[in-house]
């Protein structure tokens, strides 16, 4: 199956409520292409969804609109996709899909994933820190001219 990316220039969150269920909206912007086209996706989390239920559209399409991937994902992977949004950098929005006779085609994988990111970066070790500035202030004189 083809797979394809946008990387992930800017998001919008909207976390609502209507008259009878809670739900969740991410929608992802890519960058503006050369040409001034903007790919973009939007997924929508409710509790009703139990399984993947996506579709891309202009996909081999002409060239004056942006693909749009749209997918509707269970509640429950929010917090996962949401988190890799906020923390990561770069960050991207993967997809595959499938074949149609039109434009339009169906989804069989969403995921957000990094980019490439030297081993061992991660939060940073906050005991060195605070054993650092105890160093510094148990330290009477600092010679900073030498």
């Amino acid at each position: 199956m083809p797979s394809a990316t946008i990387p992930i220039a800017s998001y919008t969150v909207q976390v609502a409520r209507n008259t009878s269920t809670q739900f969740t909206k991410l929608t992802i912007a890519g960058p503006v292409l050369a040409h001034g086209i903007q790919n973009s996706a939007t997924l929508y989390f409710f509790p009703s969804y139990t399984e993947l239920n996506a579709w891309a559209t202009n996909v081999g399409g002409l060239n004056f609109d942006g693909i749009h991937v749209i997918a509707q994902v269970p509640f429950g992977d929010f917090a996962r996709m949401y988190d890799a949004i906020r923390s990561e950098a770069p960050v991207s929005l993967a997809y595959t899909y499938g074949s149609s006779a039109t434009t339009t085609k169906p989804v069989t994988l969403v995921a957000i994933q990094s980019g490439d990111e030297p081993p061992g970066e991660g939060p940073d070790d906050e005991s060195t820190v605070d054993a650092a500035f105890t160093a510094l202030l148990k330290a009477r004189t600092f010679d900073l001219v030498r």
